[in-house]
């Protein structure tokens, strides 16, 4: 896959649009062309969407119907879904936002038509979680259900799973894999958001878990290695 072959969508709805990964890939897909429909749950962040280029819609995933849900999409070609509770929020928080609102938006991405559909998760998180914090554990287990149910989902998804993030700036390079990896790794937002741009123009990436670490190659690159090495061998 190169540049020059890119196919993205014309449209694209991203689910938790103020969040860091969220904003970067918001820019990305401008830059593209692409029409970004940017849903956030609080209407002072419109502004800086519409700022960047998106269009802003104030939608509440907790409390928005999946109906709802599908008109603020509005007839988009992907869904991307970026969406946490964040820092200090509940347990409680963590399953209605982090898993509930994923069941919800691919609801609604079937409703609205957008079979095309990305969700931001993290490698490990098919594992059971061991940790004694019960915010954590919670937030663990809300990831890996909302991966769980997607994967049983009619859509095309890809489930993106970085490692630990951080806010450096982009590299557009990195190790990437359909399997795990060492779960030491650490990886960038921004070029979290580089993945998932690329991997919402290519096919070869629906139904897959990929993971996202720091490396040498160029991002289109370490996805063709991915493939090949997921590819059986005549």
């Amino acid at each position: 896959m190169t540049e020059s072959t890119l196919s993205l969508p014309e449209r694209v709805a991203i689910v938790g649009g103020h969040g860091k990964i969220a904003l970067a890939l918001t820019k990305l897909l401008v830059a593209d062309g692409v029409e970004v429909r940017s849903l956030v749950r609080n209407a002072d962040h419109a502004a800086e969407l519409e700022a960047l280029g998106a269009i802003p819609v104030v939608c509440d995933i907790e409390s928005a119907s999946a109906n709802e849900l599908a008109d603020a999409f509005d007839h988009s070609d992907a869904v991307v879904f970026a969406a946490g509770a964040g820092p200090g929020s509940g347990a409680e928080r963590k399953r209605t936002v982090d898993r509930d609102g994923s069941i919800k938006s691919a609801e609604a991405a079937i409703l609205s038509g957008a079979m095309r559909f990305v969700q931001i998760s993290f490698m490990g998180a098919e594992q059971p979680s061991q940790s004694d914090d019960e915010v954590f554990a919670a937030y663990w287990d809300a990831k890996r259900e909302a991966d769980e149910a997607l994967r049983r989902v009619a859509l095309d998804w890809t489930i993106v799973k970085p490692g630990g993030l951080t806010d450096e700036p982009a590299t557009g390079r990195g190790l990437v894999s359909f399997g795990p990896i060492d779960r030491g790794g650490k990886t960038r937002r921004a070029d979290v958001a580089a993945l998932i741009r690329l991997a919402l123009a290519d096919s070869r990436t629906v139904w897959k878990d990929i993971c996202l670490v720091e490396g040498d190659a160029p991002l289109a690159d370490a996805i063709d290695a991915a493939v090949a090495a997921a590819t059986p061998q005549a």
